[in-house]
C-alpha cells in the first residue's frame, strides 16, 4: 500500500476516535477511542516521513518544514489562550482532522495522476 493511501485511512480512523470521544459518555470507551487515535499517530509519523521524502525537495526541506511550523504554533497558542472545555477541544481537533482526510485525499489523487 502507498503511503498516500495509508495516510488517508490512518486520518480518517484517527477523525472517527476523536468523534467517540467527543460523542461517548463512557470512560470505557473514551479510553478505547483514545488508544485508537494513538495507534493512528503511531502509523502517522512513518508514512509522513516517507510523503515528505519523496514530495519535499531535498534542498529546501529545512526551509519548508519551518513554514509548516507557523501554523501548528498558531493552533497551540489559540488552545492554551482560550479557556475550552475538553468536549470543544476534542471537538476542534476532529474538524482538523476531517479537514486533513480530505486534504490527504486530494493529495492522494494529485500523486495518483501525476
Amino acid at each position: 500500500m502507498k503511503p498516500e493511501q495509508l495516510a488517508v485511512i490512518v486520518f480518517g480512523v484517527a477523525s472517527s476516535a476523536f468523534a467517540l470521544v467527543v460523542l461517548s459518555g463512557s470512560a470505557t470507551y473514551t479510553f478505547l477511542a483514545m488508544n485508537l487515535f494513538e495507534m493512528c499517530v503511531g502509523m502517522y509519523f512513518p508514512s509522513m516521513g516517507t510523503m515528505k521524502g519523496m514530495i519535499v525537495p531535498e534542498d529546501k526541506r529545512a526551509a519548508i518544514y519551518n513554514l509548516f511550523r507557523i501554523p501548528l504554533n498558531f493552533i497551540v497558542l489559540f488552545s492554551l489562550l482560550t479557556n475550552l472545555t475538553p468536549r470543544v477541544s476534542f471537538t476542534l481537533c476532529g474538524t482538523m482532522m476531517v479537514v486533513a482526510t480530505l486534504l490527504q485525499m486530494k493529495l492522494k489523487s494529485r500523486r495518483v495522476s501525476a
